[in-house]
């Protein structure tokens, strides 16, 4: 930053005043200059690497300032981030018409794909109102044992929403079996999160052959022993987690963890934005998939023959922990668990215990 008020006085610096090194002696002034010398470059040094922190200072206020009006670019640079850190590629293919967008740890065009492409392969499923990225976390934890992909269901994130067919569980569960089917997956592992762990266990009742076992992080789809509040809601004909504001932000944060993450005020406001412009669509998915998410596995579960393994948080206010217990009366192979001082968000409470869960059961 430039100041205009005026200098004040400057001593005379003595290594900057040649009369003040100079002598009668040629011997001493010789013998003097070389250190004299030093200091004066290590001045020069310093003036210029102090010049340069100020540039770079005002060059970052200056992005700053850029960056906090336009949350938009806060946004997408935070997801470039989160990628290059979990060691995912984002990539985009056409199926049937529609554009998929897809994080993919090995993408087969890559040197990382040729190098070493792992043996197994799983497929993730997100959440409701979510993206691929609320799933990123998946990809390092099996890092070495699969290649992960998750994609951005049908009406989520970049994934636009196929033209005016319904969005049920059947329509999603047959989309995941035709990105399987295009991509040339084989079988695979699927790991799925609310929304995303009752397509996981409707798409392994649905297409047995092309799932090996599965994950269900905190799923939807059955109904609950214990009625919380949140259900008591939504059968009372609300929406909780319909994203109009700032303020219905915060309450689907406060539902989906006991203490949600900082979030730098942008890209809260990119996050915002982004909910309020994709809302009418929203709303329509929500609409279809109603039944499912209420109970609509329970009469798939006997159908289920993948070994599953399914992990509940002790503090979830959204999918209750005793859905667990309906879980276990239908899975003919299954291990479950109710971590304490969890949330709904198990990835993120938990990520430690969920890792080495999910790495014993799929390995």
């Amino acid at each position: 930053m430039n100041d205009d008020s005026p200098s004040p006085p400057r001593a005379v610096d003595p290594v900057e005043c040649p009369a003040m090194g100079a002598t009668g002696d040629d011997g001493a002034a010789s013998a003097s200059a070389s250190p004299v010398r030093t200091r004066s470059r290590f001045r020069r040094i310093l003036r210029i690497a102090l010049a340069v922190t100020a540039a770079l200072a005002v060059t970052g206020l200056a992005a700053g300032l850029w960056i906090w009006n336009d949350p938009m670019t806060a946004f997408r640079l935070a997801m470039s981030a989160g990628h290059a850190n979990a060691g995912v590629t984002e990539r985009f293919v056409e199926i049937d018409g529609h554009r998929w967008r897809v994080l993919d740890t090995h993408p087969s065009d890559s040197a990382v794909a040729s190098a070493a492409m792992p043996g197994r392969t799983c497929v993730v499923l997100h959440g409701l109102g979510t993206s691929a990225e609320a799933m990123m976390g998946v990809a390092p934890i099996l890092n070495g044992t699969h290649r992960v992909l998750i994609p951005d269901l049908p009406g989520f994130g970049e994934h636009e929403m196929h033209g005016d067919r319904t969005h049920d569980w059947r329509f999603y569960v047959d989309a995941v079996e035709r990105f399987r089917e295009h991509e040339e997956l084989g079988t695979v592992d699927v790991v799925g999160t609310s929304m995303g762990g009752a397509l996981a266990a409707a798409y392994a009742a649905t297409y047995p052959d092309s799932v090996r076992k599965i994950v269900l992080l905190s799923p939807a789809g059955v109904v609950a022993p214990r009625q919380n509040d949140f259900m008591r809601r939504v059968a009372a004909g609300e929406l909780p987690l319909d994203i109009q504001d700032d303020a219905s932000f915060a309450e689907v944060l406060r539902l989906n963890f006991p203490n949600p993450p900082p979030m730098p005020e942008p890209i809260r406001r990119a996050f915002v934005a982004r909910a309020v412009e994709r809302r009418e669509a929203f709303l329509r998915i929500v609409e279809d998939l109603r039944p499912f998410l209420v109970s609509g596995c329970e009469e798939l579960i006997p159908r289920i023959k993948a070994p599953t393994l399914v992990l509940y948080g002790e503090l979830d206010l959204l999918t209750d922990p005793s859905m667990l217990a309906v879980w276990r009366l239908g899975l003919r192979d299954m291990q479950g668990e109710v971590f304490p001082n969890a949330g709904h968000v198990l990835l993120y409470d938990k990520g430690r215990e969920v890792a080495e869960r999910m790495r014993r059961h799929l390995n």
